[in-house]
């Protein structure tokens, strides 16, 4: 019977030792991923404020692929289309306040209301597109504007002929103002005496007005035309296969709208600075800085070449690879105002 007491107590002791070992070894503290990197698991809650439709084939749409991208990195991903500046605010409120880390800022045009909410959330990381100031918990990455209205312009020069040229832009705002100033430079690099006409409608959303404005350009003598309005260019496209002239699109996909007058796209793929942007966010390497994006990083691209660009000859379609070539380089530099 003591021999049975002496082992019971002696397991009793073994097992005591074992459990205190364990608890022990439970409670050591976690230590961190010496890489920076996000712990696994991390699940990221990024919004996206869109200043139009992402149906528009252009730059809210490239937008919100660049947001798709970010869910297939594992993040949850929300987004508000057709957002003005009068409810900006509240929209950034509800992200910030409903357990959002990221937020994108998909134009310029909010960078005043976004700056000035922002400092109400330093723990929420703001993206402002196109933007000019990183400070804080805000961070810009622009796009090549003046990249994409430079080929444009060019290409839209090669196939003129003896006429003139033609740019709509929408809202009269940064990007769209570089735009126009690269459409001019990308002209007259090809044909330093063509006529140049340039607009702007006012919208990004209005397609009616930015037709309208086509229609007057082509009354002038304009024989190939170029927009740069979001989902307002699909008007411009419109106008050019109605007067059956040449057309450069801004955004792919827009060929579907004027099969017989879009020969190419020169594309702004904001996706790959979406990206680019998020993954910069969840290694902890943020920039202290503006960054721009263009040709050499792949977001400003050409298309391949549509049905309508058949009546072309092949010396003018080298010329066009000839100048990308060129940007993607950098031995073509764009001076903007």
């Amino acid at each position: 019977m003591k021999k049975t007491l002496n082992l019971s107590v002696l397991i009793l002791i073994v097992l005591m030792s074992i459990g205190m070992a364990l608890g022990c070894s439970s409670k050591q503290p976690k230590t961190s991923d010496p890489s920076g990197s996000e712990a696994p698991g991390t699940k990221h809650k990024v919004a996206l404020i869109l200043s139009g439709p992402v149906s528009d084939m252009s730059w809210n749409a490239t937008a919100y692929n660049g947001l798709k991208e970010i869910e297939k990195l594992g993040a949850e991903i929300a987004y508000q289309e057709n957002v003005d500046n009068s409810s900006l605010a509240d929209v950034i409120n509800n992200y910030a306040t409903g357990g959002y880390d990221l937020i994108f800022l998909s134009t310029n045009g909010y960078e005043d209301i976004g700056l000035k909410e922002a400092k109400n959330y330093p723990d929420v990381t703001f993206f402002i597109i196109n933007g000019a100031t990183t400070v804080d918990n805000v961070i810009s990455v622009q796009v090549a504007d003046e990249q994409q209205g430079f080929l444009m312009g060019a290409i839209s020069a090669l196939v003129a002929g003896e006429g003139q040229v033609g740019f709509v832009g929408g809202m009269e705002i940064t990007p769209i103002i570089n735009g126009s100033a690269g459409f001019e430079a990308g002209a007259k690099h090809v044909n330093e005496s063509i006529a140049i006409n340039s607009a702007m409608t006012g919208s990004m959303t209005d397609v009616n007005a930015a037709k309208e404005t086509a229609k007057a350009m082509v009354g002038k003598g304009v024989t190939a035309i170029s927009p740069m309005a979001d989902n307002a260019s699909l008007g411009v496209l419109e106008a050019a296969e109605e007067a059956g002239i040449f057309a450069v699109a801004s955004g792919l996909n827009q060929e579907t709208v004027a099969p017989k007058a879009v020969i190419i796209a020169v594309v702004k793929d904001t996706a790959i600075a979406y990206k680019a942007a998020y993954q910069d966010y969840i290694s902890g390497n943020l920039p202290k800085e503006t960054k721009k994006m263009g040709a050499t990083e792949g977001v400003v691209f050409l298309s391949d070449w549509y049905e309508a660009a058949s009546a072309l000859n092949q010396e003018t379609k080298d010329a066009v690879k000839a100048l990308y070539d060129d940007m993607a380089a950098g031995k073509i530099t764009v001076e903007i105002p």
